[in-house]
């Protein structure tokens, strides 16, 4: 038995945590971890780290890395249709394709925003177009009756932002709000019907994490004040979460299969989760 496991933006943070937990929490099967991200060195080390937490000693944990730009469509449309030929030279039963990579964008009410037209496309692409454009070359070899017999499930990694206007926080939000939309129309779509395979689609909210955004949220003179304060309050009470107690929760879920395709789930909707779901 062998599951593959793609993991986007998994250089650090979330992505680091998320290449972890998926090697701790698969047993009973050989993984290929993927794991993408631009930085070669950050890279490597989640690479180090996924080693290190391999659980399953009795099977065998593959990890390869590549540096890729998802702003970049030369970059991310050749670097897919590799990995699928790939990943087609193996026999799966399943495989994981974690859309982790995001960005904030620019903060602050539009009129305070400076970019040129040229930076919105850069960040729809990074955070938008990629992610369609993976799932569709995915769903190209893995979405049809006639495919391999390959269970595929994509996870979207979101936010409130996502089903949530927040003031001042306008990219970030019609970003995940698109990707919202995305995978749940792909849940409707390859339901196990019209010549489709079922694809199970989930899409994860992890939280208020203790990360970088987190203290980018805190320190911007661009978002507003409620919201700045909110953040701090959480910081200061030291209930901001640890990136990888939401990443394991996230995790577990995906694996055990226990969510309704489509879904939008928040890591507060899985209290008293944290033991053992099923695989």
């Amino acid at each position: 038995m062998k599951t593959a496991v793609v993991v986007t933006g998994a250089s650090r943070g979330f992505g680091r945590c998320l290449a972890q937990d998926f090697c701790r929490e698969i047993r009973g099967s050989h993984v290929d971890l993927v794991l993408w991200a631009r930085h070669d060195a950050d890279l490597q080390e989640t690479a180090r780290l996924a080693r290190s937490a391999w659980s399953a000693s009795e099977h065998e944990l593959r990890v390869s890395v590549r540096t890729v730009d998802l702003s970049k469509p030369e970059q991310y449309a050749a670097a897919v249709d590799g990995l699928l030929v790939q990943l087609q030279a193996e026999r799966y039963e399943r495989i994981y394709l974690v859309h982790n990579a995001g960005s904030l964008g620019e903060l602050g009410y539009p009129d305070e925003w400076t970019s040129s037209p040229s930076a919105y496309t850069t960040f729809w692409e990074f955070n938008v177009t990629s992610v369609m454009w993976l799932n569709k070359r995915f769903l190209d070899v893995y979405g049809l009756e006639a495919s391999p017999s390959t269970e595929l499930c994509i996870v979207n990694v979101t936010s409130l932002c996502g089903i949530e206007p927040f003031r001042t926080h306008g990219w970030y939000c019609t970003s995940k709000a698109a990707r919202e939309m995305h995978h749940r129309v792909l849940a409707s779509e390859y339901d196990g019907s019209n010549g489709r395979r079922l694809v199970r689609v989930l899409s994860y909210s992890p939280g208020p994490m203790d990360t970088a955004m987190q203290t980018t949220l805190r320190s911007s003179s661009r978002v507003h004040p409620e919201y700045v304060a909110m953040f701090s309050k959480l910081k200061e009470e030291g209930t901001l979460l640890a990136p990888h107690a939401s990443s394991r929760r996230g995790v577990r879920l995906a694996l055990s299969g226990a969510f309704q395709s489509g879904a939008h789930v928040d890591y507060y909707d899985l209290e008293g989760n944290d033991g053992e779901l099923p695989q």
